[in-house]
């Protein structure tokens, strides 16, 4: 009998990072980002270690997007795996990543002087740390490296069914299948999604000075791995929150506007009988629209699904939420940046009319998750609330 697989949700402060284990017939394991450099080495580490201890590898690393909060954790872990022919942790099967050379650029090499200096530079400044109140120490070796693409190539890796020059995307990519019982669904990003993070790249290299063609080598994917994640967007909208005296998602939502999360990997992992959703940092809209593309029907269930974007308002419609449903709903963030997840978005999944019984799952507790214990849904729904939900869960126990 085919199992329901185990999740393991990482402490990744404001960031993502997701383990998936298949336990029988055939063990099997996925890693979804990896947070932060301190998010690899004080507990993804370790738990590689034991895989590879088992005889397991990972069947398939997921970069969703260039957020320092989602790579960071796998630059490091990649940095210390070394070659895929000889790996130092694990053995690393297939890697799904866009970068700069997934999505589109020129063919030349050549470099000024002073175009190399200010990619030399962007480079040097690396990734920002997880928050200013917390140490760098511990994401020093961030800095002054290797994007992800440069560590893959470097590695040798299977990267995007290839060697990384050709997009992950929900338009073209095929269902990645391993295993009997595995498929993966891609439902984001969208081809279009993909060349607006290309056009936003060339201006702004434009904008730091850069005058020279767009090349392929290991210092334009750093300097585009590296600015991409330390873009600075405010998705706040302080002037109509204050401005309202609503709490419901369906006057505050305002969809999302940032490139990166725009281009972030979505997907559904059909494992056996159970189904997951992943949204990344995905937008709502791209996925609703997608959703429907797939199925036939005006309501999705899934065993579980990894709520978008942190529980941010911006990033989860009531239009999708009213598409879609779980016994097991993943929220990712401590709260401490950004303020997510929003208690709009959360009261919102449990406001809903529903027959199950749903199970918040929190990696941290936030003010969000804290108010929301104490909350009743309007329609009288049955919810419960796990917060610092670090250990593995078992969707056995939430499975329909």
């Amino acid at each position: 009998m085919y199992k329901v697989p185990l999740l393991k949700m990482y402490p990744a402060n404001n960031g993502d990072s997701f383990l998936i284990k298949i336990d029988s017939p055939h063990p099997q394991a996925i890693l979804v980002d990896g947070g932060y450099v301190s998010t690899f080495k004080n507990h993804i580490l370790s738990d590689l270690k034991k895989l590879n201890e088992q005889g397991l590898c990972l069947d398939l690393v997921i970069s969703t997007h260039i957020d320092a909060d989602h790579i960071s954790g796998l630059i490091e872990f990649f940095k210390q795996n070394g070659h895929s022919g000889s790996p130092k942790i694990i053995s690393v099967k297939n890697v799904w990543h866009n970068s700069v050379r997934s999505i589109g650029t020129s063919s030349s090499d050549n470099i000024e002087v002073d175009d190399l200096e200010l990619l030399t530079e962007i480079k040097r400044q690396g990734f920002p740390s997880p928050s200013e109140n917390e140490t760098a120490i511990s994401e020093i070796s961030a800095k002054q490296g290797s994007s992800l693409a440069a560590l893959l190539l470097s590695g040798d890796y299977q990267w995007n069914m290839c060697s990384g020059s050709q997009s992950i995307n929900c338009e073209d990519t095929p269902d990645f299948n391993f295993g009997e019982h595995i498929q993966l669904q891609i439902i984001s990003p969208q081809l279009d999604r993909l060349k607006q993070l290309h056009i936003w790249w060339i201006k702004e290299l434009r904008r730091h000075g850069f005058i020279g063609e767009l090349g392929t080598n290991e210092i334009f994917d750093d300097a585009f791995e590296f600015l991409c994640a330390d873009k600075r967007l405010n998705l706040n909208n302080p002037t109509l929150i204050s401005a309202s005296t609503s709490d419901l998602l369906e006057d505050l939502y305002e969809p999302d506007t940032s490139e990166t999360n725009a281009s972030s990997i979505a997907f559904i992992a059909n494992i056996g009988q159970a189904r997951l959703l992943f949204l990344g940092d995905a937008f709502a809209e791209d996925i609703e629209a997608q959703l429907k593309k797939l199925v036939n029907t005006n309501s999705l269930i899934f065993d579980a699904i990894k709520i978008s974007h942190h529980g941010s308002l911006h990033s989860t419609s009531p239009s999708l939420l009213g598409l879609i449903d779980a016994p097991a709903f993943l929220i990712s963030s401590n709260g401490k940046k950004h303020n997510h997840p929003d208690i709009e978005v959360l009261k919102a999944i449990v406001d809903r009319p529903c027959k199950f019984t749903r199970t918040l799952y929190f990696n941290y507790s936030t003010p969000a998750s804290k108010e929301l214990k104490n909350y009743k849904s309007k329609s009288g729904a049955s919810f419960t609330i796990f917060e610092n939900a670090t250990n593995w869960i078992d969707l056995n126990m939430e499975s329909l």
